[in-house]
């Protein structure tokens, strides 16, 4: 076990008696899953609604919870590639609720950037520039989705 799956199992508590009752760990990793869940569509919500409500300062508060958002879900992922559980490979992650959640997520991250740059975002150049950077990013997360589903490929094919 590694450094960082032992911090994990620590900041999760696994090694608790707690969970050596198996009927009584299922439960809890649903309930836990459910948790976060929860957690995360509130904090998807709040921090997309906050830069329009507070302003600038809600525009900070949705930054900091949108990144702690996003450095605990790759944390989660992180912890199951290395107990050797692919969640792309295991999960329909291609669903209507995925893009609600990626929709989400990206409208808070641009609206907490507009909010707190009002006239940056003045000019159509500005505007442009933005169209262009957004078509460069789409463009990196299309290469990003073609190397997982190539590596998701090589795990299935390591697993039988």
């Amino acid at each position: 076990m590694n450094a960082f799956v032992r911090t994990m199992r620590f900041v999760g508590d696994l090694d608790d008696e707690f969970y050596d009752d198996e009927r009584q760990r299922d439960v809890w990793n649903e309930a836990s899953a459910i948790g976060f869940q929860l957690f995360q569509w509130a904090s998807l919500i709040g921090a997309a609604v906050l830069p329009w409500v507070s302003g600038s300062t809600g525009a900070r508060v949705s930054l900091g919870i949108l990144v702690t958002l996003t450095v605990i879900n790759l944390l989660t992922v992180a912890y199951s590639a290395a107990r050797r559980v692919n969640l792309y490979t295991a999960a329909k992650v291609n669903r209507v609720r995925g893009l609600v959640v990626a929709a989400l997520l990206a409208f808070g991250y641009v609206s907490a950037l507009v909010k707190l740059q009002p006239e940056t975002f003045s000019d159509a150049s500005s505007w442009a520039g933005g169209v262009v950077g957004a078509v460069a990013g789409g463009g990196l997360v299309g290469i990003v989705i073609w190397r997982m589903k190539r590596r998701n490929a090589k795990f299935e094919n390591e697993e039988v």
